[in-house]
């Protein structure tokens, strides 16, 4: 189990946020509504064979988030929910209604995908990409904080 992990319950289980306390990896800092991805891939120093089952180790995969990458098909995203200055813990949501940047006009009730840049954006500008929630909100061509159905645990994309 993820350490700071809140476990939900009743009828709504799957719109209560499910919220990870993480330390980013150091030099990113992050705000309120960023996508991040958990390092689990990675082969950095941050993400060592032998930190992988450490769950009170700060520089575990399941502990640290990068920038969100969209030529990833598979990965545990996140929308962060307390900013942090670089090397600081910060909250994020793996899973819920969270409030989200989104990049251009998005229509309430359709998916939404990580681009190229790591950025979520409405399906309808492409349909490529891995689908991590539904608007719960319409937008114009902004980009802007909204309510978002959010699922970070993704495996597979539109594009395969």
């Amino acid at each position: 189990m993820i350490a700071g992990l809140i476990v939900p319950s009743g009828n709504l289980a799957a719109l209560t946020p499910q919220q990870v306390t993480v330390k980013p990896i150091a030099g990113v800092a992050v705000a309120v509504g960023d996508l991040v991805r958990f390092d689990l891939g990675s082969s950095s120093s941050y993400s060592t064979l032998a930190n992988i089952n450490n769950w009170d180790e700060p520089t575990s995969g399941f502990n640290v988030v990068i920038a969100a990458l969209a030529a990833d098909d598979c990965g545990v995203f996140a929308v962060v929910t307390q900013a942090a200055a670089a090397g600081q813990v910060c909250t994020v949501c793996v899973a819920g209604v969270v409030d989200v940047k989104v990049t251009g006009t998005t229509t309430r009730g359709t998916t939404v995908l990580v681009n190229s840049a790591g950025v979520l954006i409405p399906a309808a500008t492409t349909g490529v990409g891995v689908g991590l929630g539904i608007p719960l909100a319409s937008q114009g061509s902004v980009t802007a904080l909204i309510s978002v159905l959010f699922n970070g645990w993704q495996i597979g994309s539109q594009g395969l």
